[in-house]
């Protein structure tokens, strides 16, 4: 696939630009692994090397190079004007980029680090170039996914669930206990951990969530436990780790933490959606499959629990 066989849109301040057409023409970019950095540590008594503590991804440069040309000067003028138009600096507002490759979609938020290079003029065609940072590494599918647990009502005293995918369930009167499993990232083994957004709907009382394939829960079961009394009531858990968060949350409705009700075995820091090929507390190796599992007490018709997320990918 040639540079011209990609389609390459900029979203921003609520406008869409064709940056791969006949007069902004891509020529050349990188969307690779991201720089990372192991992180170490050497006791005094550790002789040989060192022990080795994981790794942090540092953010994105991508360089990108575009030629741009017009009919006339004042055409070419316009072209020139646009792509500076796209790239100007905003605050906390970052250029959404999309590339279509024909077989997948991935998309970059970025900012301009340094300047747009302008070179090469030769009556109304020139090249230009910048180097754009991307806070948060990670590339994503556009698309953003909401998986929802909703139940309908039924009757007599047992309560159905009406969901288009076959789950496995066992549920009472007022039980919920639900399982779903997510293929995450269409199991690429280049795809990034993932942290989503959890809402859960009242009524519910004692809700947890956990991933069954990490091991990780939360569960909101502490002292008397949450109960949330009708679907006017709900607790949002945002786990996403980007724009980064000095801490995770969990609110309520009127905004105001509840996080007194987690329990301390929860994993609120590190609850995530796991990648293919990501090495488990078990040592097997995630096959991008994750299994979720909802569950709580005094659920009703109205009970509704969404877990809204990005599939993400380390590259190119």
């Amino acid at each position: 696939m040639t540079c011209a066989d990609i389609g390459l849109t900029a979203n921003i301040a609520g406008l869409s630009y064709d940056l791969n057409s006949a007069k902004i023409r891509l020529m050349s970019y990188d969307l690779g692994l991201s720089s990372n950095r192991r992180l170490s540590q050497r006791s005094p008594n550790q002789i040989y090397g060192d022990s080795d503590l994981g790794f942090r991804v540092d953010p994105r440069f991508s360089d990108w190079f575009w030629n741009i040309k017009g009919d006339t000067l004042a055409d070419y003028r316009n072209q020139r004007a646009l792509i500076m138009e796209i790239f100007q600096p905003r605050d906390n507002d970052p250029v959404q980029l999309v590339l279509d490759l024909g077989d997948r979609v991935r998309a970059l938020d970025v900012n301009l680090d340094g300047e747009l290079l302008f070179s090469d003029r030769v009556e109304k065609i020139e090249n230009v170039s910048g180097v754009f940072k991307s806070s948060d590494p990670r590339l994503y599918h556009p698309t953003l996914i909401t998986e929802v647990f909703d139940l309908a009502g039924s009757s007599g005293s047992n309560l159905g669930w009406a969901i288009p995918w076959p789950i496995p369930w066992g549920i009472g009167t007022d039980i919920l206990n639900l399982v779903k499993v997510i293929e995450y990232a269409d199991l690429s083994r280049l795809g990034a951990p993932e942290y989503p957004v959890i809402r859960i709907i009242g009524p519910i009382d004692n809700p947890v969530i956990a991933n069954e394939t990490t091991g990780e829960i939360i569960d909101l079961s502490d002292g008397t436990g949450i109960s949330l009394a009708d679907s006017s009531e709900w607790v949002e858990v945002d786990l996403a780790d980007f724009p980064r968060r000095e801490s995770k949350t969990i609110r309520n409705q009127d905004g105001e933490s509840v996080d007194q009700y987690l329990t301390t075995d929860s994993d609120l820091a590190t609850f995530h959606i796991a990648p293919a090929g990501e090495k488990l507390s078990s040592g097997a190796y995630c096959t991008g499959e994750n299994t979720i599992r909802i569950s709580g007490t005094g659920v009703d018709s109205t009970t509704q629990v969404s877990l809204k997320y990005y599939d993400r990918y380390r590259a190119v």
